[in-house]
């Protein structure tokens, strides 16, 4: 059994303003022009934090969402986008924390998230997730 809850059978591609000027080419993810892709093949956990419980199907942490009308919870392709951007945020040039947080608000508010999620993620992320993006440069101590 695998430790990823959610591999990519189709590419996901996406258009967001907050990745204008950005460009990047992975073996999973590119950027050029405010356009992600991320590659077939690609496994990621969902929302974190998040584990799987041994021998089981079940996972504890932080929950995706309700299942929405395509079959998927509701959180499934904003985790997937956000999650893209902070593997690889170290090789992203001038990827800033407020630029993959704002890509999973706004992939929160078209899939139509509960509202709960919509304030609630987003404000996580910018507290307990990465901080070190190549884009926002040094800290100042």
């Amino acid at each position: 059994m695998t430790s990823w809850r959610y591999v990519l059978h189709h590419r996901v591609a996406a258009h967001h303003r907050a990745l204008s000027g950005i460009s990047f080419d992975g073996e999973w993810l590119q950027i050029h022009c405010g356009m992600i892709r991320v590659q077939v093949g690609y496994a990621w956990d969902g929302c974190s934090p998040a584990l799987r419980v041994p021998g089981t199907r079940i996972w504890l942490g932080v929950p995706d969402g309700p299942v929405m009308d395509d079959g998927r919870p509701a959180a499934w392709r904003a985790s997937l986008l956000h999650d893209a951007l902070c593997q690889f945020r170290r090789d992203i040039p001038g990827l800033t924390r407020d630029a993959a947080t704002a890509v999973l608000a706004a992939e929160l508010h078209d899939a139509q998230a509960p509202l709960w999620m919509q304030r609630l993620y987003p404000a996580g992320v910018r507290l307990l997730g990465p901080q070190d993006f190549p884009g926002d440069g040094p800290r100042l101590a």
